[in-house]
């Protein structure tokens, strides 16, 4: 450890470790065993693994899910004296061949990746020739898929270990229930009573207000006169960026100055605007929750949830932003009935039809596959032809991967290449007479600037294979005659085991896929719940958020003393009134609309508001005039009475009708058994401690 506290004074400026930090630098250094570690916002992880990163021999591999925040840190390092890097599509060839080499060479500490990287079949041989001396997992909740924001690639960190053989592994969270913890210990062969070090969440110096408001007209009212009072810097969350622009809006005429940050914002804008930020003394900030990661801003003196956030995970995060100067802030969050159904609708948006499962899978399973084993999909065709969410089916992938085992997950290609010659390039191109340069000029087309080619048909029609096709243009660009804009990616997959292909099987398979989706779905609609029931509750606001995360002795007496509970001695009054009787008008008026009758969860997102893939390519989504106009009813009672009239069509069937051809987006595609047919939709790790983990 001494090393550790020499690299803590002079490399990072501190003369001692704060809370546990000593501790789990500790158990991995000394102890060789892995550790979770569940610090506050702002709570110091980052020294965890980059004190022992500067500790350790070998390699210290930062998993990370956001691209911005890896370039942040990495900045942050490097001014230190760090050699640290991260390897992301944005690097260009000779910054990528650059930090290969010092990996290779054994110079680099600290190497920042995302999860995505790890399907990359050139960086898992690259990681075999280096010696991974910890494996860091920021973000580590992501792994669980019943945390707050669970990402389907997170899932296989655990094998990238296990192959790798790495040393030790460390997981870093500020926002894990006992659960989700648990999932975390079990996946990463963590000691759960020695192995994690946690920090209680709660902070005496902030103070939780819950007010409940009918209209936006009334929030104004109330945070303008706050506003105007403020002392320092304040972030105010919103659901929609179309919400932060109405709010910010509003805040001009009182001289406010507010700025606007979300995530349909260009990059070099959001930048701008968090830098200003940063470097406000009483800056305004109207944001969705894409702001906030990497804000490490600590005199940010109140945070105000305008629209109530979808998970306690979202909203501890979010109000541990502020005050982590130690001085009083504010945490004012608002109660609203009319903006519940948009947040229902994030938790119910990623169940699809079981039928689009089965249909799904079919052509998964009937997928010819290449000479070397493999099959490859266009992800965001499919989503729109089988009406699944992209994350949903990266998910749906990434079960078929884990749990059932048929395939693995391998480099992803792009199909189509955009292709501008350099200089007298093309002269250098048109003199080549290999087949795969006689085939790419065949096939190439010419657009404005140049050629566009699809390696994926020109494969096809040449009978030469994709990856030759996709070399030679790769080495056109590298010799300096062309420069090349890929698009349409495929995501490749190995197949490991021969998948099920009988009727009977598919809709096993997607019986089991379905009823996580739908066990997904209830647990986020729960912990909507969760959140009115903290603010709604007889309880110390402080106190309730501190347990519901496994801290209930972390406020003293269980009063913090100044909540909107400790203060008025009651819970908020709240009460949400939603219809279980659909009107049969306001039905007709959807099913006149949409004529769709295959899918009775389509019509029900329709009438509540809830977008898809399908609903979106037909219009039939946001500017619709009749999208969410059964908004006040529920939900479940929606699907149900749209299933029956789906039932009187005859369209609802309980078999799979395989087809000849896969379908693509703009085809149609067949239904179960009915001759009917719809629009397409639009460790290792040390293995001999493994024992006592």
């Amino acid at each position: 450890m001494e090393k550790a506290h020499q690299a803590l004074k002079d490399v990072f400026g501190f003369e001692s470790f704060r809370l546990l930090q000593q501790d789990a630098i500790h158990r991995l250094l000394v102890n060789n065993e892995n550790a979770l570690v569940i610090f506050p916002t702002g709570g110091g992880k980052s020294l965890t693994y980059q004190v022992p990163a500067l500790c350790l021999d070998g390699l210290t591999l930062v998993i990370s899910p956001l691209i911005a925040l890896m370039k942040d840190q990495v900045d942050a390092l490097v001014k230190r004296g760090v050699k640290a890097a991260n390897l992301d599509s944005t690097l260009g060839a000779d910054r990528a061949a650059w930090v290969k080499g010092e990996l290779l060479s054994g110079s680099l500490k600290i190497l920042f990746v995302a999860p995505e990287r790890l399907n990359n079949e050139s960086f898992v041989a690259l990681m075999k020739r280096v010696k991974i001396s910890l494996l860091a997992v920021d973000e580590a909740h992501c792994i669980s898929q019943w945390g707050a924001s669970f990402r389907p690639e997170y899932l296989k960190i655990a094998r990238f270990a296990e192959e790798m053989d790495v040393e030790r592994v460390l997981c870093l969270t500020a926002t894990a229930t006992p659960t989700v913890a648990q999932d975390i210990c079990t996946s990463f062969y963590i000691d759960q009573k020695d192995g994690v070090f946690k920090t209680p969440l709660y902070r005496p110096n902030l103070s939780f207000k819950v007010e409940v408001a009918n209209t936006l007209d009334e929030k104004m009212k109330r945070i303008v006169p706050l506003l105007q009072a403020r002392t320092g810097p304040v972030i105010i969350y919103c659901t929609l960026q179309k919400d932060a622009a109405e709010v910010a809006n509003r805040l001009y005429p009182y001289d406010l100055e507010p700025m606007v940050y979300h995530a349909g914002l260009p990059g070099e804008e959001r930048e701008q605007i968090q830098i200003k930020f940063m470097e406000s003394e009483k800056g305004i900030v109207c944001a969705t929750i894409a702001f906030g990661m990497g804000i490490d801003k600590a005199d940010i003196r109140s945070v105000i949830h305008l629209y109530m956030p979808k998970t306690l995970e979202n909203y501890s995060q979010e109000v541990g932003r502020a005050g982590r100067d130690g001085l009083p802030s504010t945490c004012l969050m608002f109660l609203s009935a009319a903006d519940i159904p948009i947040l229902e609708g994030f938790a119910r948006g990623d169940t699809c039809s079981k039928k689009d499962v089965e249909l799904w899978i079919q052509q998964v399973a009937m997928k010819e596959p290449d000479a070397d084993g493999t099959i490859y999909f266009n992800h965001y065709d499919q989503s729109k032809i089988f009406d699944i969410r992209m994350n949903v089916l990266n998910l749906c992938y990434a079960q078929l991967e884990l749990d059932h085992k048929y395939i693995r997950a391998i480099t992803p290609f792009y199909s189509v290449y955009d292709i501008s010659a350099r200089g007298s390039g093309l002269q250098a191109i048109l003199k080549d007479n290999s087949q795969a340069s006689q085939a790419i000029r065949k096939y190439w087309r010419t657009k404005v600037g140049g050629y566009q080619i699809d390696v994926v048909d020109t494969a096809k029609f040449s009978k030469l294979d994709r990856s030759e096709l996709a070399r030679t243009i790769s080495g056109w660009e590298m010799d300096g005659h062309i420069t090349t804009k890929p698009s349409q990616i495929r995501a490749r997959y190995l197949i490991v085991n021969p998948m099920i292909k009988t009727v009977e099987g598919i809709k096993e398979l997607a019986n089991k896929i379905h009823q996580g989706m739908l066990s997904r779905e209830e647990e986020a609609v729960q912990k909507l719940q969760q959140v009115i029931d903290l603010a709604t509750g007889d309880d110390c606001l402080a106190h309730a958020l501190a347990t519901y995360f496994g801290d209930s002795d972390a406020v003293p007496g269980g009063m913090c003393g100044q909540c909107s509970f400790c203060v008025s001695g009651s819970g908020i009054e709240f009460r949400r009134k939603v219809s279980t009787v659909v009107d049969p008008m306001r039905m007709r008026a959807i099913l006149a609309a949409c004529p769709e009758r295959d899918d009775p969860r389509l019509l029900a997102r329709m009438a509540f508001g809830i977008t898809s893939p399908r609903l979106t390519a037909n219009k039939w989504s946001t500017s619709h005039q009749l999208f969410g106009s059964m908004v006040d009813v529920d939900f479940n009672a929606l699907v149900a009475a749209f299933d029956e009239e789906c039932a009187k069509s005859g369209y609802l069937k309980n078999t799979v009708q395989y087809v000849s051809t896969v379908p693509r987006a703009g085809q149609k595609r067949t239904h179960s058994g009915t001759g009917t047919q719809s629009a397409a939709r639009g460790g290792g790790y040390n293995k001999r401690a493994r024992g006592r983990r």
